[in-house]
């Protein structure tokens, strides 16, 4: 797996005699139903080529608090998105799971669920733990450990009806394996038949979502296999992705999937979409590296005004946004995820009034909305496009 392999002018010139021959390149996918997904492949390899080269771009050096906050982030990402996080707030999911990184042994459900998705999240990083079928179901059990599921049997815990469907795509029940068996095959064939690169990663994340073979757990094993996939790469050491910039447009991800396969499944809008989102993770990635830049100048005294991830998430926020002012409302917007408010309107008043004691960010005259006081980090808002 490439994910420069726009580079292969081999590959690139069959998928030009393709375009010319058919137009569209054709996934076999899904196996039990008609439709299949079809795309055009000249459109994904420029897409692709330019999303690579914007990762390399605005690649950043390590950061040992900001690699923490992207997998605390990611963790509590998904059990948000599982709805694993009722009555908490992303605050104290981060707190989980820096008990559980340090040792401490999980008691509570949620502490457990944590301690799962942090394994996980490990697993698939590791360059070494190869896409196959053995390894996806060691991932499976990880994920499903120490919840009311019994995995002696896949009754137990696949999906047994056409109920829990996310998308209006109807894969009957019975097809599960069947279609298991194809992603595999999928993953596994040559560039030639089944593309690479981002677009193929995402085609495996759609592919889980579209399947739903499980009663839990849909959306995090189509994002785990997604990010395993990319993470085979060369150049994956390149590339830190926030799983919350997917996860925060959930919805209209899946109204993009069930548009697409309206349109006789073409997922060209589908996967810019996705894309696009990935372009998100990548300028929040490089504005916090600015950020943490910006502390260590004097980390003495800037390190005291972030008393907790909160400010340092609610900056962000700020930043990411190329208007001027921010209402607190659009803070709560933007740190949602599938619909459901990941930090308490009361929290992000407080984490404001600690930025704005620090002379980081300042009222309007309005007194309604916020705008960054502090010089150098405002140009942070306006330095990638």
């Amino acid at each position: 797996m490439s994910l420069n392999y726009f580079l292969n002018k081999k590959f690139v010139d069959l998928m030009i005699q393709i375009v010319e021959d058919e137009e569209l390149f054709t996934i076999n996918f899904p196996l039990s139903i008609e439709q299949k997904m079809n795309f055009k492949p000249m459109e994904e390899i420029q897409s692709d080529k330019y999303l690579t080269n914007y990762f390399q771009a605005y690649s950043f050096s390590k950061n040992k608090f900001l690699s923490n906050l992207i997998s605390t982030s990611n963790v509590s990402s998904l059990m948000f998105l599982e709805n694993l996080c009722e009555g908490s707030s992303m605050l104290s999911i981060h707190n989980t799971i820096k008990k559980n990184e340090n040792g401490l042994k999980p008691k509570s459900k949620k502490e457990k669920m944590a301690m799962n998705f942090i394994e996980a999240i490990r697993l698939v990083k590791k360059a070494d733990f190869e896409i196959n079928e053995d390894n996806y179901e060691l991932l499976i059990h990880i994920l499903f450990r120490n919840t009311e599921f019994n995995l002696d049997r896949k009754a137990n815990y696949y999906r047994t009806d056409n109920k829990k469907i996310l998308t209006d795509i109807e894969i009957d029940f019975n097809a599960i394996d069947y279609e298991l068996k194809g992603l595999f095959e999928f993953i596994n064939d040559v560039p030639q038949n089944s593309f690479d690169g981002f677009t193929k990663a995402i085609i495996i994340f759609l592919q889980i979502l579209i399947i739903q073979p499980y009663q839990r757990f849909n959306s995090s094993v189509a994002l785990l296999m997604s990010l395993w996939f990319i993470n085979q790469s060369k150049e994956n050491s390149k590339f830190k992705i926030w799983i919350f910039d997917i996860a925060n447009h959930w919805e209209e991800l899946i109204l993009q999937i069930n548009k697409s396969f309206k349109k006789g499944f073409n997922i060209n809008g589908l996967l810019a979409f996705t894309k696009k989102h990935l372009r998100e993770s990548v300028k929040k990635g490089f504005l916090l590296s600015l950020v943490y830049e910006w502390i260590n100048v004097d980390y003495e005294v800037r390190s005291k005004f972030f008393a907790s991830d909160y400010e340092i998430i609610i900056l962000s926020a700020i930043l990411s946004e190329r208007t001027k002012e921010v209402s607190v409302k659009r803070i709560t917007d933007i740190l949602k995820i599938n619909g459901n408010q990941t930090i308490k309107k009361q929290e992000i008043k407080d984490a404001l009034e600690n930025l704005k004691s620090a002379n980081i960010v300042k009222v309007t005259k309005s007194d309604a909305n916020f705008t960054v006081a502090d010089k150098l980090l405002n140009k942070y808002k306006y330095i990638l496009e």
